[in-house]
């Protein structure tokens, strides 16, 4: 059979894909998108949309399909933390106040058909076998359908959107993560039915957190709504084994969920993943580029990952299509794209690192959340909507100020609360170091510890069952739910 000429293959065609795959051929370029599975599919994840990612929504033309799904526009986002709270509007970014959530077979699909409206070809049940080299660069690929039949593909560029487990970073020689951080949270959701529709918490985003759990509810089309409980890794066994006792333990343990959730008529399945390890990889080559989660992955307790999956397979393509004819220029433009989004993503990644802590709400997170909701610039939701830098939204002058409080609240644990800024101390402290160093080095990958990283994680990853599924942007085929 004769190899089929393409100048672009795309491995993956979901978030990050498909933005590749979009950018790639709206400047008329030919490129195939392939996906192991079939559209709609579901995978798993955290759902979370922020206006900024609605932007990038609106930039691959996708929002209008995302739309016409008739999801709550939540111009709200809140964080309770054991009853103090804070409940802000968002501002609007670019034109948009409101975050989506929409359940990822849905979602997908809709990204998959704009990719194949601008001229990609996008083929499903379809699997990367191997990676083709020529004088040291990528030259095509070989390709399996669904029904065995096997063939090759030439191309110029192979963009590797295909998860964590990445069958692109393994065939290039980048499979093994450059730097990484074994985060302490596990995440388990269902779908249920909203029992409060047509009020404003259907327009609301919500992250309570008691005792070791966050709890996420975000409001879903059909009048549904994602219950998203991300505790302590170690307990995804027990809901997995006791799905209906986890179930209770878990409104018994954080009476504001029971409350917003309480009169619902009907609860999915429960879908769960004990393994969010995250983590950087060199991500560009010789007519190779990883993104999405293929190159690099943050604790999905902070909702970022949809948002710069679509940003930077977007970029990517955009960099990549004037210059696919000029390897040495290919190269550098996929380099660059690399170095923006180390740039952009590692103050979110040291974010979701601290996040994944597992520890109980602090008198200092109280005391945060309490100045937060007091001031009108809508500090917090700057930080989930990235127009806020999690190190100035987050300062340790503010951490000062907070701790400060928090010491001179009567009946103050003052031990903890001067361990615990002592810590924060010296992670931001590390930080600003990094950060420093990235801008007098030009942004190079920085392969030095943070302060913030747990770095006992193992690599590859455990292995996980089709029901256990796992938190990627491509994974092995699971049932749908809901």
């Amino acid at each position: 059979m004769a190899t089929e000429p393409f100048e672009a293959l795309v491995v993956g065609a979901r978030c990050a894909g498909s933005g590749a795959a979009i950018a790639l051929a709206r400047a008329g370029r030919r490129v195939l998108a392939i996906d192991r599975a079939t559209f709609p599919s579901d995978t798993l994840s955290t759902h979370a949309n922020f206006p900024s990612a609605v932007v990038e929504m609106r930039r691959l033309g996708v929002l209008d399909r995302v739309l016409a799904l008739n999801p709550p526009r939540c111009c709200f986002g809140m964080v309770e933390a054991q009853g103090v709270r804070c409940r802000e509007r968002f501002s609007p970014y670019k034109g948009i106040d409101y975050g989506l959530s929409v359940p990822r077979p849905e979602f997908d699909l809709a990204l998959v058909e704009t990719a194949r409206e601008a001229g990609a070809e996008v083929r499903e049940r379809t699997t990367l076998l191997d990676v083709h080299f020529a004088d040291g660069r990528v030259s095509g690929a070989r390709l399996r359908e669904r029904d065995g039949r096997e063939y090759d593909v030439s191309c110029r560029l192979i963009v590797g959107a295909d998860g964590r487990r990445s069958t692109v970073a393994k065939k290039v020689g980048a499979d093994v993560p450059y730097r990484g951080s074994r985060n302490g949270r596990g995440a388990a959701f269902w779908y249920l039915d909203d029992p409060l529709v047509g009020t404003d918490w259907q327009r609301t985003l919500i992250q309570y957190r008691m005792r070791e759990t966050h709890a996420l509810i975000f409001p879903c089309p059909g009048d549904q709504l994602l219950l998203l409980y991300m505790g302590p890794a170690a307990d995804i066994a027990r809901f997995r084994s006791d799905p209906d006792g986890m179930w209770e333990q878990m409104l018994a343990e954080n009476p504001p969920v029971a409350e917003r959730v309480a009169g619902h008529a009907h609860r999915s399945k429960v879908r769960s993943t004990a393994e969010t390890t995250a983590f950087f990889r060199h991500s560009s080559g010789s007519g190779w580029a990883l993104t999405g989660d293929a190159g690099h992955f943050k604790d999905p307790i902070i909702g970022q990952g949809m948002r710069d999956a679509m940003r930077f397979g977007r970029l990517l393509g955009e960099a990549a299509a004037p210059v696919l004819e000029d390897p040495a220029t290919l190269d550098a433009a996929l380099r660059e794209v690399e170095r923006r989004r180390d740039f952009e993503c590692l103050p979110t990644y040291h974010w979701g690192n601290r996040e994944s802590r597992v520890m109980p709400p602090s008198a200092i997170v109280h005391e945060a959340l309490r100045w937060m909701n007091a001031e009108p610039r809508s500090e917090l939701l700057r930080l989930f909507d990235r127009t806020g830098h999690p190190q100035a939204v987050l300062s340790p002058w503010r951490g000062a100020r907070w701790a400060t409080r928090a010491l001179l609240r009567p009946g103050a644990d003052r031990k903890a609360i001067l361990a615990e800024a002592l810590e924060e101390v010296r992670i931001d402290t590390d930080l600003y170091r990094e950060r420093l160093l990235a801008r007098l080095g030009g942004q190079p990958r920085i392969t030095r510890p943070s302060a913030d990283e747990r770095t006992d994680y193992s690599w590859p990853a455990r292995a996980v069952s089709r029901t256990e599924g796992i938190l990627d942007e491509q994974p092995a085929e699971v049932a749908p739910v809901g």
